[in-house]
């Protein structure tokens, strides 16, 4: 069902239909599609419809699930089908590798200006007074 909208003026706008006549017209921008979205080659026309790109990107970001049927099949049913047969115990001499990675994470504090000027040291030297007077100008002077 078309729903008719209205203008500040009264006439009435029918917006599905001014939709539908306007599919075919490109996109402003720099995306390179119509009002659609079919993806446009030169001279405007459609190289891959809206639908085909749907059809791709799900291809892309959906995987298939497992139904639930597979999964209570593939469940263990009692305690001697839990463990594979291949695994077999650690002998208790074997070494243990530990990380050599911090076990905790330590945030870092201060911030870039606080490290260069913990680095840098300034040193300055007193200005003689009487060189400062004699440069000094005298009158009116521009800011």
């Amino acid at each position: 069902m078309a729903v008719s909208h209205k203008t500040a003026r009264g006439i009435p706008v029918d917006m599905d239909r001014l939709r539908l006549s306007n599919e075919g017209t490109i996109a402003v921008g720099n995306m390179k599609v119509n009002a659609r979205g079919d993806q446009l080659g030169p001279g405007g026309k459609v190289i891959k419809t809206r639908a085909e790109i749907m059809a791709e990107r799900n291809k892309l970001h959906h995987s298939p699930l497992a139904d639930e049927s597979e999964v209570l099949d593939s469940a263990p049913t009692d305690e001697s089908d839990s463990q594979p047969d291949n695994l077999q115990p650690q002998a208790e001499d074997t070494p243990v590798v530990e990380s050599s990675l911090p076990q905790t994470y330590t945030k870092p504090r201060g911030s870039f200006a606080e490290a260069v000027a913990g680095q840098t040291e300034v040193t300055q030297e007193l200005l003689d007074p009487s060189t400062v007077l004699k440069n000094k100008k005298t009158g009116v002077q521009r800011i």
